[in-house]
């Protein structure tokens, strides 16, 4: 099938405009007319044909008659006359009758052209109101018809031609090419409508957006022939929808700024909350702090006095009992700030709590009855033990500690998944739910609330105020959430979510045997360590393991030393330490100059754990005593 794209002066061969110079309402002027003549000349043929078969019927009479009178046959004569006097009678009733029909026919024309006019004007009035226009486009010669309305939208004068290359000329540049493609996908593809909207220069009232919808016409062999069609003017419902998104836009962004305020203004508030935590935080752990350093300044003072060995173990065991409790409160604050590091197994909790159930039911006073509801379904959870130990412990004796006359214990767990939607945490997957209610005094609404505030405590006694801060810390960092539910006068629930483990729980083992003292044999250890009472201690619990050490202040010296080919077996480091390089990049040094020689890191910061074992190297937490400095280095000696 022949195709036709449209170009700047229509399809190929197509001459500009001749048809449509005149306008649409000339040419139906033009065709009433016509009609009309054709109408009247069809009904006067008519009566003169009836009139002229009455004229050749009087004609025959008056031949007969003529004939008659020829031969004097005055009977045949008497007889054509009167046949002739009544053809003549007839040929004047047809004259009238054709006469009437004639007048008749007009008034049929001028009724109906009378009801044309009227309904082009109906048309022309609706098209107006809803500023649309007509167009007709005869695509093999390129000649276009434009209705009054439509030269409107264009904004051309009555005169003007109207052809593809002055329609073209109309739109805006930015929108000739896409309007184009629109015609062209039409002529060429199978649709019989398209539809296109565009902006054009009026004249006199500026950019107009235009929709365009036509349908297309082919003759029989498929080509196009006539794409007819109408152009509404949209610019208002343009001008409305800009407006509206210029609206919608300064709406976006007032929220944003409402919500930036409102953000920076819960900020504050968070910040002020935090302040006033971190106040009683430090508050808490100054008082602590200062109650153990009391224990080992004063203990360490008798000691240095103390003659008999007795006395001398006895407060040396004060002293070491008093840093194991500092130990345990650093440990509990990391565990509230998620920074102590867990190590996560699979534990059977149905047995699990049925252990520590009989233990409360020893330990926690002979007025409390502990319930334990454990069924034997429940999966395995993934959780440190110790952690998961302390965290129990500590809602078991909070429990105790709101029930001072006599009360019910219940610890229960259920088998529980999650799917995002109705926890506040969005958990999703397999979780254990491990329940602690007690029979207590319960909570205040102001005191729920801040539950789980480090040294926030509602005991009259004055509490420790980190049990549940504890709690909370290890079941986020666990992967899971706790909750606290109360009413003043009923009593206390707190709930913990822990996820469900992969695996089973494995077999316990038994710890494989050590080699004591005699067994380890003497290290040349180069001791990386920039504060000096620590470097000193370190130094001193060496030499007391039999050990030959050596110090450097930071990772430069010991890097020096290395390289002046010091015989060392290990290098025993800190992680954190002032400068461009910490321990994990002196142990990617070390690594590099000298392979193969161990590195052992020592930190109480809680976020070293998890950048040591991404690294992949052995860590000693601080505090240690000299036990645990001697299986680590021998452990690390060993690889």
């Amino acid at each position: 099938m022949q195709q036709h794209a449209p170009t700047r002066n229509g399809p190929p061969g197509a001459r500009a405009g001749s048809r449509g110079a005149g306008g649409a309402g000339a040419e139906a002027a033009a065709l009433r007319v016509a009609l009309a003549d054709s109408l009247a000349e069809s009904a006067r043929l008519a009566g003169r044909l009836r009139v002229a078969e009455r004229q050749l019927a009087a004609g025959r009479a008056l031949a007969s008659a003529r004939r008659a009178a020829a031969e004097d046959d005055d009977q045949a004569l008497g007889a054509a006359l009167e046949d002739l006097s009544a053809f003549s009678a007839e040929l004047e009733d047809a004259n009238a009758a054709l006469a009437r029909e004639v007048a008749e026919r007009r008034a049929e024309l001028v009724a109906i052209d009378a009801a044309l006019r009227e309904s082009e004007e109906r048309v022309r009035l609706a098209h107006r109101y809803a500023g649309a226009g007509a167009w007709d486009w005869h695509v093999p010669d390129g000649t276009m018809t434009w209705s009054e309305e439509y030269r409107e939208l264009l904004g051309l004068p009555a005169d003007a031609a109207a052809s593809y290359a002055a329609w073209l000329d109309g739109i805006h540049p930015d929108d000739r090419a896409a309007t184009e493609r629109a015609l062209r996908a039409c002529l060429e593809e199978a649709d019989t409508e398209c539809e296109v909207e565009y902006r054009v220069r009026h004249a006199a009232r500026g950019v107009l957006w235009l929709s365009g919808r036509g349908r297309l016409h082919r003759d029989e062999a498929g080509a196009p022939l006539r794409l007819v069609g109408l152009c509404i003017d949209i610019t208002a419902r343009k001008r409305a929808e800009l407006a509206l998104r210029d609206a919608n836009e300064n709406l976006r962004r007032e929220v944003e700024r409402e919500v930036a305020a409102r953000e920076a203004a819960q900020a504050r508030l968070t910040q002020t909350l935090k302040l006033e935590a971190l106040g009683r935080l430090t508050g808490g752990v100054a008082h602590d702090f200062n109650n153990l350093l009391a224990v080992v300044t004063a203990g360490a003072s008798l000691l240095a006095r103390a003659e008999d060995p007795a006395r001398r173990a006895k407060l040396t065991a004060s002293i070491a009992a008093a840093a194991e409790r500092g130990a345990d409160l650093t440990r509990r604050l990391l565990t509230f700030a998620r920074r102590q590091a867990l190590r996560p197994e699979p534990i059977a909790l149905s047995p699990w709590l049925r252990e520590i159930g009989e233990l409360f039911a020893r330990s926690l006073r002979e007025d409390i009855v502990v319930e334990v509801d454990a069924p034997g379904t429940l999966w395995p959870v993934m959780a440190d033990p110790s952690e998961m130990e302390l965290a129990v412990t500590n809602l078991a004796l909070n429990a105790r500690d709101a029930m001072p006359r006599a009360g019910v214990l219940r610890i229960a767990a259920r088998n529980v998944t999650l799917l995002g939607t109705e926890e506040p945490e969005g958990l999703r997957g397999d979780f254990l739910r491990i329940e602690l209610s007690d029979t207590g005094i319960g909570m205040a609404p102001e005191a729920l609330s801040r539950v789980f505030e480090p040294f926030f405590t509602t005991k009259s006694g004055g509490g420790g105020g980190l049990g549940l801060p504890q709690v909370y810390g290890f079941a986020r960092q666990s992967g899971g959430a706790a909750r606290v539910g109360s009413r003043l006068g009923h009593g206390t629930c707190v709930s913990l979510l822990l996820p469900r483990a992969g695996s089973a729980p494995r077999a316990e083992e038994a710890p494989p045997r050590e080699a004591g003292p005699a067994g380890d044999r003497p290290l040349r250890v180069l001791v990386v360590e920039d504060d000096e009472a620590v470097a000193a201690l370190v130094l001193d619990m060496m030499q007391h393991l039999g050990h030959r050490a050596v110090r450097a202040k930071g990772p430069s010296e010991a890097l020096g030393q290395i390289a002046s080919g010091i015989e060392v077996d290990l290098v025993f480091t800190d992680v954190l330490m002032p400068g461009a390089m910490d321990g994990l990049d002196l142990a990617r040094e070390v690594a590099a100059a000298r392979p193969g020689l161990p590195v052992l890191l020592t930190s109480g910061y809680g976020g070293a754990p998890a950048r040591v074992a991404e690294a992949g190297l052995p860590l000693l937490r601080k505090p240690y005593g000299i036990e645990a400095l001697r299986r680590a280095l021998a452990a690390a000696a060993r690889g």
